[in-house]
């Protein structure tokens, strides 16, 4: 049974408590630390907590946790989102969102990445995929971590000069968290089902990396469409032989490029294709019949060994705008 005293945890254990979990939170731990500030703050008002040490201590913890990601992104860049895609029920449309907000937005994507869902954790290893400078990531991503942990904390510390939280915690603390983890474990079956269904919906259609080389060795290539995003193609400035580079987002602007006609085979970063596989059946929406999704991506080509076409320009750096116009 649920006791009263178990909302005093945090006032026990305090700042240091919130550090971890903070720190745990931003290093990818599953762990929901909103509550836990917004409930730190309250205790604040209680007398319980120092404010201004708190925001400050959440705030080291959480920079710190940015800053490993951020550097793992400069680091190792499209193999850590490799790593990501394969432990992400919905790790595309996550990435996808972030590339599209720091292409969009530069740094300043980081000022309030950590309000959005899925964007949170993947905007800062992207920035740091991106090569956004250090001196630039650091001052947007502090702001926005501020931001953030003041406006939690501030927004506890309020409410509890107003309502009487530990009263209404003792009422419905049983039914609300009951509630909850029903609600979230069928979001989760959700997801999980639509995923399955998604991704079985072509698994017979995909194209194995093999049977491209042969084609392609035997002088047949069909059109190889490259659909990753710039961010990607900066970590990895190389394509299939041959290959159009088309992001997902300009399929349908730029369908007069892709002969239609012909067998058209699409690719994308992420090891188990979910852009590739959305793409191909975009396509067919759109009348194509013969295109599929390559099977591993890039990076299952690469493994194999079969040669790319390196995108450099004559400084050495990469490449991002090569889109045939």
């Amino acid at each position: 049974m649920m006791h009263l005293t178990d909302f005093h945890f945090l006032s026990r254990h305090g700042v240091l408590w919130m550090f971890a979990a903070t720190l745990g939170e931003r290093l990818g731990l599953p762990l929901f630390v909103t509550p836990l500030l917004f409930a730190a703050g309250a205790l604040s008002a209680m007398g319980h907590m120092h404010f201004g040490l708190l925001l400050v201590v959440t705030t080291v913890a959480c920079l710190l946790g940015d800053t490993v990601w951020y550097e793992l992104g400069r680091w190792k860049g499209g193999a850590l989102f490799g790593l990501l895609c394969r432990i992400a029920l919905q790790p595309d449309s996550c990435v996808r969102r972030s590339e599209l907000a720091l292409e969009k937005h530069t740094g300043t994507s980081l000022l309030w990445a950590k309000w959005l869902p899925g964007v949170a954790h993947l905007a800062v290893p992207m920035a740091g995929a991106a090569r956004i400078p250090r001196g630039r990531f650091h001052l947007y991503n502090a702001a926005g971590s501020i931001a953030w942990l003041a406006i939690l904390l501030t927004g506890g510390y309020l409410s509890m000069r107003t309502v009487d939280w530990l009263g209404l915690f003792a009422i419905t603390a049983r039914w609300a968290v009951g509630l909850a983890l029903l609600v979230s474990a069928i979001l989760l079956l959700h997801a999980y089902i639509e995923r399955r269904k998604f991704v079985k919906s072509l698994r017979m259609a995909r194209i194995s990396p093999e049977e491209l080389y042969r084609q392609v060795q035997a002088g047949e290539p069909p059109v190889i469409v490259d659909l990753r995003h710039a961010l990607d193609f900066l970590t990895a400035p190389r394509t299939l032989p041959g290959a159009l580079r088309v992001p997902p987002n300009e399929v349908e602007s730029r369908i007069g490029e892709i002969p239609l006609s012909s067998d058209i085979v699409v690719y994308c970063t992420c090891p188990n294709e979910e852009t590739a596989v959305k793409v191909a059946r975009q396509l067919r929406d759109l009348g194509v019949e013969k295109v599929r999704p390559l099977a591993g991506g890039l990076a299952g080509w690469e493994k194999l060994g079969y040669p790319v076409d390196h995108h450099h320009g004559e400084d050495g750096r990469p490449l991002v705008a090569i889109e045939a116009r």
